[in-house]
């Protein structure tokens, strides 16, 4: 259905400008070849409020993507490395969500020292919130 695909499109390429306009986002991209094969990007978060079913306040990894093709090659844990290294200066400690079912990116994470922190609720759904102290 193209018409549906392209307002899909759309509808991400709206959503990517938002985010990069945002000086709290930061973009990192992996190319193979110039062609973009994944991103990252992190965000700080300023909570009003905060419980134990939320995100608290604080930096966060958001958005990892690698291409299927290139999965399991070591550009996620890259990306991640990169995006720690670039909060490192700014942060005492470093948020990411994941379904707990995703083991893959929660095993990737624990081998660059996230810990389960806690269960938190999201869009009505429950995810495992992970740290990683930097001080």
């Amino acid at each position: 259905m193209p018409g549906h695909e392209s307002s899909y499109v759309k509808y991400w390429q709206d959503r990517f400008e938002i985010y990069l306009a945002n000086p709290r986002r930061k973009f990192l991209v992996a190319t193979f070849n110039e062609e973009v094969v994944g991103y990252g990007h992190t965000v700080h978060h300023d909570r009003a409020t905060t419980n134990e079913e939320s995100a608290p306040s604080g930096y966060f990894l958001s958005g990892l993507l690698v291409s299927p093709e290139f999965r399991r090659s070591g550009i996620g844990s890259s990306l991640t490395g990169a995006r720690i290294d670039l909060l490192r200066p700014d942060a005492e400690r470093i948020y990411y969500y994941a379904d707990p079912e995703n083991v893959e990116t929660i095993s990737m994470h624990a081998r660059l020292g996230f810990e389960e922190y806690r269960s938190m609720t999201r869009f009505g759904k429950q995810f495992t919130l992970f740290r990683l102290d930097l001080r």
